[in-house]
């Protein structure tokens, strides 16, 4: 295996947009994570926790009520769908 370089152009890189809507962005992020498997505790905590910067930056600016709202619409939303 190739060791990694520096300047590897390969490397994960995020950025921040100015525009969006960061409701939008956090129900990605809840679906995503609940199609892996993930329960609506362990989803919250990814959300809470500092060292996730991008979630963690939806939780400042949506608040932690608004956050634990869109894990629940987008739970039942699988839920009712899978019924």
């Amino acid at each position: 295996m190739k060791p990694a370089e520096r300047e590897d152009p390969m490397a994960l890189v995020g950025v921040g947009l100015p525009a969006g809507d960061p409701a939008a962005m956090a129900r990605c992020l809840i679906e995503e994570y609940l199609l892996l498997g993930w329960d609506e505790r362990r989803i919250a905590l990814l959300f809470a926790r500092p060292a996730f910067r991008a979630t963690h930056g939806l939780y400042r600016t949506l608040g932690e009520e608004r956050i634990r709202a869109l894990i629940g619409e987008v739970f039942g939303q699988w839920v009712k769908n899978d019924a």
